[in-house]
Protein backbone atom coordinates (compact mmCIF):
# COMPACT_ATOMS: atom_id res chain seq x y z
CA UNK A 1 0.00 0.00 0.00
CA UNK A 2 1.60 3.30 -1.02
CA UNK A 3 1.64 6.45 1.09
CA UNK A 4 -1.32 8.09 -0.68
CA UNK A 5 -3.50 5.04 -0.05
CA UNK A 6 -2.43 5.14 3.57
CA UNK A 7 -3.70 8.68 3.84
CA UNK A 8 -7.07 7.54 2.50
CA UNK A 9 -7.44 4.96 5.25
CA UNK A 10 -5.97 7.02 8.06
CA UNK A 11 -9.42 7.90 9.40
CA UNK A 12 -10.56 4.27 9.48
CA UNK A 13 -11.08 4.26 13.24
CA UNK A 14 -12.91 7.55 13.21
CA UNK A 15 -15.27 6.32 10.49
CA UNK A 16 -15.86 2.98 12.22
CA UNK A 17 -16.47 4.28 15.70
CA UNK A 18 -17.42 7.87 14.94
CA UNK A 19 -14.36 9.05 16.86
CA UNK A 20 -15.80 7.82 20.17
CA UNK A 21 -14.21 5.51 22.70
CA UNK A 22 -15.68 2.02 22.92
CA UNK A 23 -15.37 -0.82 25.38
CA UNK A 24 -13.00 -3.65 24.54
CA UNK A 25 -14.10 -7.18 25.36
CA UNK A 26 -12.20 -9.59 27.58
CA UNK A 27 -10.71 -11.18 24.43
CA UNK A 28 -8.89 -8.03 23.36
CA UNK A 29 -5.13 -8.13 22.81
CA UNK A 30 -2.62 -5.31 22.39
CA UNK A 31 0.62 -6.11 20.57
CA UNK A 32 3.81 -4.49 19.36
CA UNK A 33 4.42 -5.23 15.68
CA UNK A 34 7.98 -5.18 14.38
CA UNK A 35 8.75 -5.27 10.66
CA UNK A 36 12.15 -6.10 9.24
CA UNK A 37 14.10 -3.54 7.16
CA UNK A 38 13.18 -2.93 3.53
CA UNK A 39 15.14 -1.89 0.46
CA UNK A 40 13.97 1.73 0.27
CA UNK A 41 16.00 4.37 2.10
CA UNK A 42 13.11 5.26 4.42
CA UNK A 43 12.55 1.58 5.31
CA UNK A 44 16.12 0.40 5.82
CA UNK A 45 15.83 0.61 9.63
CA UNK A 46 12.60 -1.41 9.89
CA UNK A 47 9.24 -0.34 11.29
CA UNK A 48 7.11 -0.54 14.44
CA UNK A 49 3.35 -0.36 14.94
CA UNK A 50 0.70 -1.26 17.51
CA UNK A 51 -1.97 -3.87 16.86
CA UNK A 52 -5.27 -3.89 18.75
CA UNK A 53 -7.17 -7.12 18.11
CA UNK A 54 -10.56 -7.89 19.65
CA UNK A 55 -12.04 -11.01 17.97
CA UNK A 56 -15.36 -10.65 19.78
CA UNK A 57 -15.87 -7.18 18.28
CA UNK A 58 -14.34 -8.17 14.94
CA UNK A 59 -11.89 -5.33 15.50
CA UNK A 60 -8.33 -5.80 14.26
CA UNK A 61 -6.52 -2.53 13.64
CA UNK A 62 -2.92 -1.46 13.05
CA UNK A 63 -1.97 1.91 14.51
CA UNK A 64 0.92 3.17 12.43
CA UNK A 65 2.96 6.26 13.36
CA UNK A 66 5.09 6.00 10.22
CA UNK A 67 2.88 7.66 7.60
CA UNK A 68 4.15 10.49 5.43
CA UNK A 69 3.51 11.80 1.94
CA UNK A 70 6.34 12.31 -0.57
CA UNK A 71 4.03 14.48 -2.69
CA UNK A 72 3.36 17.04 0.03
CA UNK A 73 4.58 20.59 -0.78
CA UNK A 74 8.31 21.18 -0.31
CA UNK A 75 8.76 17.67 1.11
CA UNK A 76 12.48 17.42 0.33
CA UNK A 77 13.29 20.85 1.75
CA UNK A 78 11.23 20.25 4.88
CA UNK A 79 12.85 16.84 5.37
CA UNK A 80 16.34 18.36 5.12
CA UNK A 81 15.32 21.18 7.46
CA UNK A 82 14.00 18.71 10.02
CA UNK A 83 10.46 20.01 9.55
CA UNK A 84 8.88 16.79 8.30
CA UNK A 85 5.44 16.05 9.69
CA UNK A 86 4.48 12.42 10.14
CA UNK A 87 1.08 11.23 11.29
CA UNK A 88 -0.67 8.35 12.97
CA UNK A 89 -2.80 6.22 10.70
CA UNK A 90 -5.19 3.45 11.70
CA UNK A 91 -6.37 0.78 9.29
CA UNK A 92 -7.23 -2.90 9.12
CA UNK A 93 -4.38 -5.11 10.22
CA UNK A 94 -4.86 -7.43 7.24
CA UNK A 95 -4.01 -4.52 4.94
CA UNK A 96 -0.97 -3.66 7.03
CA UNK A 97 0.30 -7.26 7.00
CA UNK A 98 -0.33 -7.71 3.28
CA UNK A 99 1.75 -4.65 2.55
CA UNK A 100 4.78 -6.19 4.23
CA UNK A 101 4.16 -9.55 2.61
CA UNK A 102 4.17 -7.77 -0.75
CA UNK A 103 7.47 -6.07 0.12
CA UNK A 104 8.91 -9.38 1.42
CA UNK A 105 9.61 -7.96 4.88
CA UNK A 106 9.23 -10.21 7.91
CA UNK A 107 6.64 -9.28 10.54
CA UNK A 108 6.80 -10.17 14.24
CA UNK A 109 4.20 -9.74 16.98
CA UNK A 110 4.73 -9.40 20.73
CA UNK A 111 1.53 -9.50 22.74
CA UNK A 112 1.79 -7.12 25.68
CA UNK A 113 0.74 -8.32 29.12
CA UNK A 114 -1.73 -5.61 30.12
CA UNK A 115 -4.67 -5.52 32.46
CA UNK A 116 -8.12 -4.90 30.91
CA UNK A 117 -8.05 -1.30 32.12
CA UNK A 118 -4.58 -0.77 30.61
CA UNK A 119 -5.68 -2.19 27.27
CA UNK A 120 -8.66 0.15 27.34
CA UNK A 121 -6.40 3.09 28.15
CA UNK A 122 -4.13 2.23 25.21
CA UNK A 123 -6.95 1.97 22.68
CA UNK A 124 -8.69 5.09 24.00
CA UNK A 125 -5.47 7.05 23.59
CA UNK A 126 -4.78 5.66 20.12
CA UNK A 127 -8.28 6.45 18.85
CA UNK A 128 -7.97 9.97 20.23
CA UNK A 129 -4.49 10.31 18.71
CA UNK A 130 -5.72 9.09 15.30
CA UNK A 131 -8.26 11.92 14.98
CA UNK A 132 -7.40 14.47 12.25
CA UNK A 133 -6.73 17.23 14.78
CA UNK A 134 -4.35 15.07 16.83
CA UNK A 135 -2.61 12.70 14.45
CA UNK A 136 0.22 14.92 13.12
CA UNK A 137 3.58 15.09 14.89
CA UNK A 138 7.00 16.54 14.06
CA UNK A 139 9.23 13.64 13.03
CA UNK A 140 12.63 13.37 14.67
CA UNK A 141 14.82 10.54 13.38
CA UNK A 142 16.60 9.72 16.63
CA UNK A 143 14.13 10.78 19.29
CA UNK A 144 10.57 10.85 17.95
CA UNK A 145 9.63 8.34 15.28
CA UNK A 146 7.41 5.31 14.69
CA UNK A 147 9.41 3.17 17.13
CA UNK A 148 9.73 5.68 19.99
CA UNK A 149 6.01 6.46 19.76
CA UNK A 150 5.13 2.78 20.10
CA UNK A 151 7.51 2.47 23.06
CA UNK A 152 5.96 5.46 24.82
CA UNK A 153 2.31 4.57 24.19
CA UNK A 154 2.79 1.19 25.84
CA UNK A 155 5.08 2.31 28.67
CA UNK A 156 2.94 5.35 29.57
CA UNK A 157 -0.20 3.25 29.98
CA UNK A 158 1.16 0.54 32.29
CA UNK A 159 0.12 1.19 35.88
CA UNK A 160 3.29 1.55 37.91
CA UNK A 161 5.44 1.63 34.78
CA UNK A 162 7.96 -0.86 33.45
CA UNK A 163 11.66 -1.46 33.99
CA UNK A 164 13.98 -2.43 31.16
CA UNK A 165 16.58 -5.08 31.91
CA UNK A 166 20.09 -3.69 31.55
CA UNK A 167 20.72 -5.08 28.09
CA UNK A 168 21.95 -1.96 26.35
CA UNK A 169 24.33 -2.47 23.45
CA UNK A 170 26.56 0.43 24.59
CA UNK A 171 26.86 1.52 20.97
CA UNK A 172 26.83 5.09 19.71
CA UNK A 173 23.88 6.42 17.76
CA UNK A 174 26.05 6.44 14.62
CA UNK A 175 27.09 2.81 15.07
CA UNK A 176 23.49 1.75 15.67
CA UNK A 177 22.33 3.10 12.32
CA UNK A 178 25.44 1.98 10.43
CA UNK A 179 24.64 -1.60 11.48
CA UNK A 180 21.67 -1.38 9.09
CA UNK A 181 23.44 0.05 6.07
CA UNK A 182 25.06 -3.20 4.99
CA UNK A 183 25.94 -2.86 1.33
CA UNK A 184 24.16 0.49 0.96
CA UNK A 185 27.52 2.21 0.65
CA UNK A 186 26.27 5.56 -0.59
CA UNK A 187 23.67 5.79 2.18
CA UNK A 188 26.42 5.06 4.71
CA UNK A 189 28.56 7.78 3.10
CA UNK A 190 25.72 10.32 3.12
CA UNK A 191 24.78 9.65 6.75
CA UNK A 192 28.39 10.13 7.87
CA UNK A 193 28.51 13.35 5.83
CA UNK A 194 25.46 14.91 7.49
CA UNK A 195 25.22 13.39 10.97
CA UNK A 196 27.51 15.22 13.34
CA UNK A 197 29.39 14.71 16.59
CA UNK A 198 26.24 14.33 18.70
CA UNK A 199 25.68 10.90 17.14
CA UNK A 200 29.04 9.65 18.41
CA UNK A 201 28.03 9.55 22.05
CA UNK A 202 26.86 6.28 23.57
CA UNK A 203 23.10 5.83 23.33
CA UNK A 204 21.11 5.05 26.45
CA UNK A 205 19.00 1.92 26.51
CA UNK A 206 15.80 3.91 25.90
CA UNK A 207 17.46 5.91 23.11
CA UNK A 208 18.35 2.67 21.34
CA UNK A 209 14.64 2.13 20.86
CA UNK A 210 14.48 4.63 18.02
CA UNK A 211 15.18 1.44 16.05
CA UNK A 212 12.30 -1.08 15.84
CA UNK A 213 14.52 -4.11 16.43
CA UNK A 214 15.63 -2.65 19.73
CA UNK A 215 12.03 -1.99 20.77
CA UNK A 216 11.33 -5.70 20.25
CA UNK A 217 14.55 -6.72 21.98
CA UNK A 218 14.17 -4.53 25.07
CA UNK A 219 10.45 -5.16 25.53
CA UNK A 220 11.16 -8.90 25.42
CA UNK A 221 13.21 -8.48 28.64
CA UNK A 222 11.28 -5.63 30.31
CA UNK A 223 9.35 -6.24 33.56
CA UNK A 224 6.21 -4.76 35.02
CA UNK A 225 7.00 -2.81 38.17
CA UNK A 226 3.82 -3.89 39.96
CA UNK A 227 4.29 -7.66 39.79
CA UNK A 228 7.72 -8.24 38.24
CA UNK A 229 6.29 -10.20 35.30
CA UNK A 230 7.48 -9.82 31.72
CA UNK A 231 5.69 -7.01 29.95
CA UNK A 232 5.74 -8.89 26.63
CA UNK A 233 5.12 -12.45 25.59
CA UNK A 234 7.65 -14.16 23.29
CA UNK A 235 7.59 -12.80 19.75
CA UNK A 236 5.52 -14.69 17.20
CA UNK A 237 6.34 -14.73 13.50
CA UNK A 238 3.36 -13.50 11.47
CA UNK A 239 5.27 -13.56 8.21
CA UNK A 240 8.76 -14.85 7.49
CA UNK A 241 10.19 -13.29 4.37
CA UNK A 242 12.41 -15.37 2.11
CA UNK A 243 16.10 -14.72 2.45
CA UNK A 244 17.24 -12.05 0.01
CA UNK A 245 20.72 -11.46 -1.31
CA UNK A 246 21.98 -8.03 -2.25
CA UNK A 247 24.13 -7.60 -5.31
CA UNK A 248 27.64 -6.35 -4.50
CA UNK A 249 27.87 -2.57 -4.87
CA UNK A 250 31.51 -1.97 -3.97
CA UNK A 251 32.45 -1.32 -7.59
CA UNK A 252 30.29 1.78 -7.65
CA UNK A 253 30.78 2.68 -4.00
CA UNK A 254 32.25 5.98 -2.77
CA UNK A 255 35.61 4.37 -1.93
CA UNK A 256 36.22 3.38 -5.55
CA UNK A 257 34.74 6.55 -7.07
CA UNK A 258 36.71 8.99 -4.91
CA UNK A 259 39.89 6.91 -5.09
CA UNK A 260 39.72 7.16 -8.87
CA UNK A 261 39.11 10.90 -8.56
CA UNK A 262 42.19 11.16 -6.34
CA UNK A 263 44.31 9.35 -8.93
CA UNK A 264 43.05 11.54 -11.77
CA UNK A 265 43.69 14.76 -9.83
CA UNK A 266 47.11 13.50 -8.73
CA UNK A 267 48.05 12.67 -12.33
CA UNK A 268 47.09 16.05 -13.81
CA UNK A 269 48.54 17.92 -10.85
CA UNK A 270 51.86 16.12 -11.23
CA UNK A 271 52.03 16.86 -14.95
CA UNK A 272 51.21 20.53 -14.35
CA UNK A 273 53.66 20.72 -11.45
CA UNK A 274 56.46 19.39 -13.64
CA UNK A 275 55.64 22.02 -16.26
CA UNK A 276 55.40 24.68 -13.51
CA UNK A 277 52.03 25.73 -14.89
CA UNK A 278 49.00 24.94 -12.73
CA UNK A 279 45.83 25.23 -14.81
CA UNK A 280 43.16 27.22 -12.96
CA UNK A 281 40.24 25.13 -14.31
CA UNK A 282 41.01 22.17 -12.05
CA UNK A 283 41.47 24.52 -9.09
CA UNK A 284 38.08 26.09 -9.69
CA UNK A 285 36.40 22.69 -9.86
CA UNK A 286 38.05 21.27 -6.74
CA UNK A 287 37.83 24.36 -4.57
CA UNK A 288 34.29 24.89 -5.82
CA UNK A 289 33.29 21.38 -4.72
CA UNK A 290 35.01 21.92 -1.38
CA UNK A 291 33.32 25.27 -0.78
CA UNK A 292 29.86 24.12 -1.88
CA UNK A 293 30.13 21.06 0.37
CA UNK A 294 31.09 23.30 3.27
CA UNK A 295 28.25 25.69 2.50
CA UNK A 296 25.76 22.79 2.48
CA UNK A 297 27.02 21.51 5.83
CA UNK A 298 26.88 25.01 7.27
CA UNK A 299 23.22 25.26 6.26
CA UNK A 300 22.42 21.93 7.94
CA UNK A 301 24.37 22.95 11.03
CA UNK A 302 22.64 26.30 11.43
CA UNK A 303 19.14 25.81 10.06
CA UNK A 304 18.22 22.13 10.26
CA UNK A 305 16.05 21.10 13.19
CA UNK A 306 17.30 17.52 12.96
CA UNK A 307 19.18 16.36 16.05
CA UNK A 308 22.84 15.42 15.82
CA UNK A 309 23.54 17.94 13.04
CA UNK A 310 25.65 20.26 15.17
CA UNK A 311 28.58 20.55 15.57
CA UNK A 312 29.71 18.86 12.36
CA UNK A 313 33.49 18.53 12.24
CA UNK A 314 33.37 17.69 8.54
CA UNK A 315 33.54 21.48 8.24
CA UNK A 316 37.23 21.13 9.02
CA UNK A 317 37.96 19.64 5.60
CA UNK A 318 35.02 21.14 3.71
CA UNK A 319 35.72 24.86 4.00
CA UNK A 320 32.99 27.31 2.90
CA UNK A 321 35.64 30.02 2.35
CA UNK A 322 36.92 27.98 -0.60
CA UNK A 323 33.82 29.07 -2.51
CA UNK A 324 34.70 32.71 -1.94
CA UNK A 325 38.19 31.95 -3.23
CA UNK A 326 36.67 30.54 -6.44
CA UNK A 327 34.32 33.49 -6.90
CA UNK A 328 37.12 36.03 -6.51
CA UNK A 329 39.32 34.01 -8.85
CA UNK A 330 36.65 34.07 -11.55
CA UNK A 331 36.00 37.80 -11.27
CA UNK A 332 39.55 39.05 -11.65
CA UNK A 333 43.02 37.91 -12.67
CA UNK A 334 44.79 35.77 -10.16
CA UNK A 335 46.52 38.34 -7.95
CA UNK A 336 49.67 37.31 -6.08
CA UNK A 337 47.96 37.76 -2.72
CA UNK A 338 45.17 35.34 -3.69
CA UNK A 339 47.56 32.49 -4.35
CA UNK A 340 48.51 32.30 -0.68
CA UNK A 341 45.16 30.66 -0.03
CA UNK A 342 46.75 27.48 -1.35
CA UNK A 343 49.34 27.62 1.42
CA UNK A 344 46.71 28.26 4.08
CA UNK A 345 44.45 25.51 2.75
CA UNK A 346 47.26 22.94 2.55
CA UNK A 347 48.29 23.71 6.13
CA UNK A 348 44.67 23.45 7.27
CA UNK A 349 44.29 20.00 5.69
CA UNK A 350 47.35 18.86 7.63
CA UNK A 351 45.80 20.21 10.82
CA UNK A 352 42.60 18.28 10.09
CA UNK A 353 44.41 14.95 9.57
CA UNK A 354 46.48 15.43 12.74
CA UNK A 355 43.47 16.38 14.88
CA UNK A 356 40.95 13.91 13.39
CA UNK A 357 41.71 11.03 15.82
CA UNK A 358 41.12 13.36 18.78
CA UNK A 359 37.91 15.02 17.60
CA UNK A 360 34.56 13.89 19.11
CA UNK A 361 33.27 12.76 15.72
CA UNK A 362 33.98 9.66 13.64
CA UNK A 363 34.88 10.27 10.00
CA UNK A 364 34.11 8.02 7.06
CA UNK A 365 37.37 6.69 5.58
CA UNK A 366 36.43 8.17 2.19
CA UNK A 367 36.52 11.66 3.71
CA UNK A 368 40.28 11.34 4.13
CA UNK A 369 40.59 10.38 0.46
CA UNK A 370 38.56 13.46 -0.48
CA UNK A 371 40.67 15.63 1.83
CA UNK A 372 43.81 14.18 0.21
CA UNK A 373 42.44 15.11 -3.22
CA UNK A 374 42.07 18.75 -2.20
CA UNK A 375 45.38 18.68 -0.34
CA UNK A 376 47.39 17.40 -3.32
CA UNK A 377 46.26 20.34 -5.40
CA UNK A 378 46.96 22.87 -2.67
CA UNK A 379 50.32 21.27 -1.89
CA UNK A 380 51.49 21.49 -5.52
CA UNK A 381 50.59 25.18 -5.62
CA UNK A 382 52.30 25.72 -2.27
CA UNK A 383 55.55 24.10 -3.41
CA UNK A 384 55.63 26.26 -6.54
CA UNK A 385 54.93 29.37 -4.45
CA UNK A 386 57.75 28.54 -2.05
CA UNK A 387 60.12 27.91 -4.98
CA UNK A 388 59.20 31.23 -6.55
CA UNK A 389 59.74 33.07 -3.25
CA UNK A 390 63.15 31.47 -2.84
CA UNK A 391 64.07 32.37 -6.41
CA UNK A 392 62.99 35.98 -5.83
CA UNK A 393 65.22 36.23 -2.75
CA UNK A 394 68.19 34.96 -4.71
Amino acid sequence: MNQIKRLLVVVFVALTFNGLAFQLSDQAKVSIITCSPGNEMYSVYGHSAIRVNDPRLNYDVAFNYGIFDFSSPNFLYRFCAGQTDYLLGAYRFDDFLNEYRHDKRSVFEQEINLTPSEKQAVVDFLIWNAQPENRVYRYNFFFDNCATRVRDVIADNVAGGITYTDSASHKTLRTLIKDYHGKLLWLNFGIDFLVAAESDREATLEEEMFLPDYVMQHFALAKRNDNGQNIAQPAQVLYQAPEQTQEPTWIWGPMVVFSLLLLVVAYFTWKQFQNKEMKPALDIILYGINGLGGLLLTWFTIYSEHPAMNPNYNLMWLVPVSLLFVIVSLRKKWPLSLRYYHLIFAAWMIVFVVLAPFLPQKFHSVFFIMAATFFIRALAHSLLIIKSLKAARN
